[in-house]
């Protein structure tokens, strides 16, 4: 079994300025419901048997969204959780809540999860890439990393992977010597289930109220300690849809 999750819980601050109005990022359009970040990543997920999307603020107009606009087959895959705690705690909180959610019913009896972060917009070519391996994967994209903007991937002498981001967007800091560094392409595939609860038990529950970073950090780190493949998948097309603008870009 494969299952795709998606977190959309945030406020969407910049973007939300940018419409005039509180604004559910994932399913905003200038004309077509259909032509939405959430629509555009579950049709690219289609294959998948389980769809976990964790939303939180102004949740029941994603509900309605879901409820009037996705078809049965879509509607019929989802998990809908709601993070109550979307305005205290950071993106830790609602990734911890959408693998609770998959370890609640399912267990560690699936294969893998694909975990995207719901503003993204990427080109079905490279999501293929990552749907079609059989291994847990790391994506990267071409962008100039920067402090403000990007969450920074770096390799240490023992090409453990490391992400760092600063939540201040003020700068990015590495204090040991490293091998490589990109830029997150913010899509993972977690593809040991069992690797993946052992992690999230492991981990304080404190800790999950920070960043996401947090516990796909320490998943990566302990797959490559154990010496376990881990593919790296380049992103053609990438956009972190913050403003109205990066919606035209992205043909939306």
């Amino acid at each position: 079994m494969k299952i795709f999750l998606t977190t959309v819980a945030g406020s969407a601050t910049r973007f939300s300025e940018s419409v005039g109005k509180p604004t559910v990022k994932c399913i905003y359009n200038r004309e077509d419901p259909n032509k939405t970040l959430l629509n555009h990543m579950l049709t690219q997920a289609k294959d998948y048997d389980i769809f976990v999307i964790v939303g939180g603020f102004l949740i029941s107009e994603l509900e309605k969204y879901i409820d009037e606009v996705l078809t049965e087959e879509q509607k019929n895959k989802i998990i809908l959780v709601d993070n109550k705690f979307y305005k205290e705690y950071g993106s830790g909180w609602s990734l911890y809540l959408g693998v609770k959610a998959v370890f609640d019913k399912f267990g560690t009896d699936f294969d893998e999860i694909l975990f995207a972060e719901g503003d993204l917009f990427v080109d079905d070519e490279s999501m293929n890439s990552v749907m079609n391996t059989s291994n847990s994967v790391i994506t990267i994209n071409s962008e100039a990393i920067r402090a403000k903007k990007a969450v920074a991937l770096y390799y240490d002498l023992d090409n453990v992977p490391h992400y760092i981001y600063d939540t201040s967007h003020g700068q990015l800091k590495i204090d040991e010597p490293f091998t490589a560094i990109y830029n997150s392409g913010q899509i993972w595939k977690f593809a040991d289930s069992r690797l993946l609860f052992d992690t999230t038990e492991d981990i304080e529950p404190s800790k999950h109220e920070g960043t996401n970073l947090v516990l796909i950090n320490e998943y990566f780190q302990r797959l490559a300690r154990a010496g376990k493949e881990i593919d790296v998948i380049p992103m053609k097309t990438w956009i972190n849809c913050n403003t109205i603008n990066d919606f035209v870009t992205a043909g939306l």
